[in-house]
């Protein structure tokens, strides 16, 4: 691996995320606000349905309002966006946080990196409305024909390690446009094996699967995703 971005969730893993960049020069930071967290003001912990602890409420305009204030250090705005799996309803706080911080990024030039699950479509609309020019919508799992309106509309989608034994993933790795692929690791989860924590040092058996699904040599496949890298996010990352 030649560059690794780090994205910030909320606060906490935002000033870690920027902690870490420091200290090694080949982790890249993108800082954001998820979309759960995003709303985990209007959250109460007695109603969260699901057995991982409620998010913890911050004062989300003073993070975006942080955000904007070290964007010149960042590689990307994110990971940010949507989400209609985890919560279903407060959507218009989430798209009110998610257009803050795309402004953040079309001011400072930053590519998005977008959480979409179950609201793709919706995001799509979202960022053709504001004029973005540079995203990607990380781990998509949305339809094949709107995975091709995404890359038709100039935008990416990174696939996760969990490609060697996904075929949706791996159906996007064939079907999708080339120059409009990037890997990630999406962790801890989507890893090559199912409940087995995920980490970066797997995204070497996704490149091989993304190559396999696609038919072409797995150095074709990294001298292209390394070409998408740089040109998404000005980082060349390709090995002289």
């Amino acid at each position: 691996l030649s560059a690794i971005i780090v994205n910030g969730l909320e606060p906490s893993s935002n000033r870690r995320v920027l902690e870490l960049c420091e200290e090694y020069e080949h982790l890249y930071p993108a800082l954001g606000i998820y979309p759960v967290d995003a709303i985990a003001h209007r959250i109460t912990p007695e109603t969260w349905p699901y057995d991982w602890p409620a998010p913890t409420p911050f004062d989300v305009d003073e993070e975006i309002a942080f955000i904007d204030s070290v964007a010149s250090r960042l590689i990307a705005i994110g990971e940010c966006g949507l989400d209609r799996y985890w919560v279903k309803e407060h959507d218009a706080e989430q798209e009110r946080v998610l257009r803050a911080l795309i402004e953040i990024a079309v001011r400072h030039d930053k590519p998005v990196i977008l959480h979409t699950r179950k609201a793709e479509a919706r995001t799509l609309e979202i960022l053709l409305e504001m004029g973005v020019k540079k995203a990607d919508f990380h781990c998509f799992t949305g339809k094949l024909k709107l995975a091709h309106r995404i890359a038709d509309a100039g935008y990416y989608l990174s696939i996760p390690p969990a490609v060697t034994r996904d075929q949706t993933f791996q159906r996007f790795a064939k079907e999708l446009p080339l120059n409009r692929i990037l890997t990630e690791t999406d962790s801890p989860y989507m890893g090559p094996i199912r409940g087995q924590r995920n980490e970066p040092a797997y995204v070497p058996q996704g490149v091989e699967a993304l190559a396999h699904a696609r038919g072409v040599t797995p150095e074709v496949m990294k001298r292209s995703i390394a070409e998408n890298f740089e040109r998404l996010f000005g980082v060349n990352v390709l090995q002289t």
